[in-house]
């Protein structure tokens, strides 16, 4: 398990030293095995891998457009999609399309 997480991430001092077969003591061998415990959990669960997936595409969009902030913040915004489906839903008769639209 351990070297399964190795591939994807860089691990813990404790996973570290695992790894190159040094001796842990009971107490580290127990907190290695918690984080192992979590690393399992984390690689089962779909939603964590693509936390983890968009976090490396959201740094690299990040750098070109030289932002910051969250992956789809302020790149894209569909207000007036958002103004027209409003007004319709309030029950205008025929809202106009938005002018990108047109």
């Amino acid at each position: 398990m351990i070297e399964q997480w190795h591939q994807l991430f860089s691990g813990n001092l404790l996973s570290q030293r695992y790894q190159r077969g040094e001796k842990l003591s009971a107490a580290e061998s127990t907190a290695l095995s918690e984080c192992v415990e979590t690393w399992r959990s984390r690689l089962m669960d779909i939603s964590w891998f693509m936390r983890v997936l968009n976090e490396g595409i959201a740094r690299q969009a990040n750098a070109e457009d030289e932002c910051t902030g969250r992956f789809w913040e302020g790149r894209f915004k569909s207000q007036a999609l958002l103004d027209w489906v409003s007004r319709f839903i309030l029950g205008e008769k025929q809202p106009s399309l938005p002018a990108w639209r047109m």
